[in-house]
């Protein structure tokens, strides 16, 4: 399981695999329901904490 320290480098990878075409187009629909939740809260924490908000 990554760490905190670990997340920016792991989502890093996969925004370069999702640039290169290395995730399948069949998978994306999964990975942004996935995705949902993390970009809620991180929005709710960046409201609380004044950090930076991502459009």
């Amino acid at each position: 399981m990554p760490t905190r320290r670990d997340w920016p480098r792991v989502l890093g990878d996969l925004a370069g695999q999702l640039n290169d075409g290395r995730v399948y187009d069949r998978d994306l629909p999964a990975l942004g329901r996935a995705l949902q939740p993390v970009l809620e809260n991180y929005r709710r924490r960046a409201h609380l904490t004044g950090a930076p908000d991502l459009h």
